[in-house]
């Protein structure tokens, strides 16, 4: 299985339905915090991101499931215009443990070794 930790940058208006409608397409996790653009405005206008307040969804999801989340951010939100928002992905190469594994897996069953 391999885990992507999935980063997609908002307007604070469009945040809570881009979660919910990215959660309902398979990401896990989804987290929230609030950002303030520094950029100067070229790069702001070059990088699609207009406004300056923001918000930085992150959650995890499986290397598959990813299409899909792009898809979704296409079709619902209209990403690939301008000024609709980033989104990127980084592997995860390692975890703090197997319980951590199976939280961020979609909480599969634990380990024989790890259930308490």
């Amino acid at each position: 299985m391999k885990l992507k930790l999935v980063f997609v940058i908002v307007d604070k208006n469009k945040a809570e339905k881009v979660i919910r409608a990215l959660a309902e397409s398979g990401l896990r996790h989804p987290q929230a915090m609030l950002g303030l653009g520094t950029a100067p405005s070229s790069l702001s206008e070059l990088l699609g991101t207009g406004e300056t307040e923001k918000v930085i969804a992150m959650g995890t999801a499986e290397e598959s499931v990813v299409p899909a989340l792009w898809d979704c951010l296409r079709e619902k939100f209209a990403f690939e215009e301008k000024n609709t928002g980033i989104a990127f992905t980084v592997p995860v190469k390692s975890v703090g443990g197997p319980a951590t594994l199976a939280l961020l897996a979609g909480g599969a069953a634990l380990p024989k070794e790890v259930k308490k």
